[in-house]
């Protein structure tokens, strides 16, 4: 396997794009006593993330200090690698959380190649805010598995977030099948892309337009001098497998999701 040529520099970066305030998407952080709690502003996103685990005995504390900072909000919390998850387990139950999907972070490290851009069935261009809402709807439709119409006020959330993408070094890509929004990515530029949303809708799946999309980006990357790739994926999903066979190996970072209703806080 080949590993980042700044691994441990990497780890500590991907762990402060959480930890930190990002002014141009509205987020705000502030370190509490149990972790860093965040919202981005006019949205519903509320999060926590505990880097280092609490006494499970702090769990009634956590709970209301959880509830108290958001107003009863459903809060996505997020436990900063496999240890401090297994830690707090227990103490996360207790608190009325439960249990969603691991994000398993990849980096994909071959400066030593050009790989070339694969062909594939769609036509594929950048994205601007002239057709940003095809690609809004795209995503939605494609992450909610469904082709039923998004709602406007999910069209308009999503767009306003995409719109402060664009403002923070965000770029995008939608791919098309005969006319049709089929597919789409984004990534965060840097030293290292971090790629995002890469979805497609459930028509035009198992055609090879999310390889067709990647491979466009990896090989672009590279072209531009960028150090690696980084991707989060469900370790324990189908995705996580093309990822690998692409050259996404080496493991960068590791977090535990878990979801607490407000309605049901203890």
């Amino acid at each position: 396997m080949t590993n980042h040529p700044a691994h441990d520099a990497l780890v500590q970066e991907v762990r402060s794009w959480y930890i930190q305030d990002y002014p141009a998407l509205g987020k705000v952080v502030e370190r509490r006593r149990f972790g860093y709690y965040s919202r981005i502003q006019q949205t519903n996103y509320n999060d926590v993330h505990i880097v280092e685990p609490f006494d499970p005995a702090q769990t009634s504390a956590f709970n209301a200090d959880v509830n108290a900072f958001y107003g009863q909000r459903r809060v996505l919390i997020f436990t900063h690698s496999q240890a401090v998850d297994r830690q707090l387990s227990c103490a996360l139950k207790q608190a009325g959380c439960t249990r969603g999907t691991a994000k398993l972070y990849l980096a994909h490290v071959d400066t030593c190649v050009s790989p070339a851009a694969e062909l594939g069935p769609a036509q594929i261009e950048p994205v601007t805010r002239s057709n940003l809402l095809d690609y809004t709807i795209t995503k939605l439709k494609a992450f909610a598995d469904s082709e039923e119409e998004p709602g406007q006020a999910a069209v308009e959330a999503s767009m306003a977030t995409r719109r402060a993408d664009l403002n923070a070094d965000g770029a995008f890509l939608i791919a098309r099948v005969r006319d049709q929004a089929a597919a789409i990515i984004g990534w965060y530029e840097g030293a290292d892309r971090y790629i995002f949303n890469l979805a497609t809708r459930t028509p035009f799946r198992n055609q090879g337009i999310a390889r067709q999309l990647l491979s466009r980006v990896i090989a672009d990357s590279y072209a531009q001098g960028k150090r690696s790739l980084v991707i989060a994926t469900d370790p324990a999903d189908t995705p996580v497998q093309l990822y690998r066979r692409m050259g996404f190996l080496d493991e960068i970072y590791w977090m535990g999701t878990w979801i607490l209703d407000g309605s049901s806080a203890r």
